[in-house]
């Protein structure tokens, strides 16, 4: 990939184009869980407060992915700038594994944990259910999260801003419009509710993940 841009560019226009899709792609990645509240809070008040319980395990789900990711990035952008692609293709790959790895870990250790982290809370049957029922499917695209989060870094640090935020986009308004879908139903699509709304979250950071891994596949690499 030709970076020379990085070093011939003026550097207030350079930093505008780096700095604001990325700043985009965080304002839409905190609209998941607020696109879930409104659909959520047409349920009932319960299942608006066990999302909101689950809220924080989530946060702390992409706070880890985003915290690994950056030092990921980082990293490759420093070999990059040594013009060691060699050494920045090992740190690629290595990231994508270890980010796999904590995927699979927090994914069960979450769903398994889950209940006991809802019961300092709250001791509302009716919550804790719906907690529960969100919680174990939100937390089962723990490892598309972590990878589809790495990837979005990795393409940070070779400057490509703006693809990030258009599949960041891309994977929002998926989530919005399955959200009502698969909470109220339509069609021959049964109502869901509660779980309707973990599952469309899924599948709207599901689809960054595909969209990334489509667009190495054809050439197995990113530099």
């Amino acid at each position: 990939m030709n970076q020379d841009y990085m070093k011939t560019k003026p550097i207030l226009p350079l930093v505008l184009s780096m700095s604001l899709p990325m700043v985009l792609s965080m304002l839409v990645n905190s609209l998941y869980n607020i696109v879930d509240s409104f659909f959520v809070a047409r349920i009932s008040e319960n299942a608006m407060n066990a999302l909101s319980l689950v809220f924080p395990i989530q946060n702390l789900i992409t706070a880890i992915a985003v915290g690994f990711g950056v030092g990921m990035n980082a990293v490759i952008a420093f070999y990059l700038g040594t013009e060691d692609h060699k050494k920045a293709e090992d740190s690629m790959a290595q990231g994508l594994l270890l980010s796999a790895i904590h995927g699979i870990i927090l994914m069960i250790v979450c769903v398994v944990f889950i209940p006991n982290f809802l019961k300092f809370f709250t001791n509302d049957p009716v919550v804790l259910k719906d907690g529960i029922l969100y919680g174990r499917i939100a937390f089962s695209f723990s490892f598309v999260i972590q990878v589809g989060i790495a990837f979005e870094k990795i393409y940070q640090s070779l400057g490509r801003m703006a693809l990030t935020m258009k599949i960041m986009i891309i994977g929002c308004v998926t989530n919005i419009i399955l959200d009502p879908i698969l909470i109220f139903g339509l069609g021959p699509i049964p109502a869901m509710g509660i779980a309707g709304a973990a599952i469309a979250t899924g599948i709207g950071q599901t689809v960054p993940f595909i969209l990334y891994y489509m667009d190495v596949l054809p050439s197995h690499s990113l530099l």
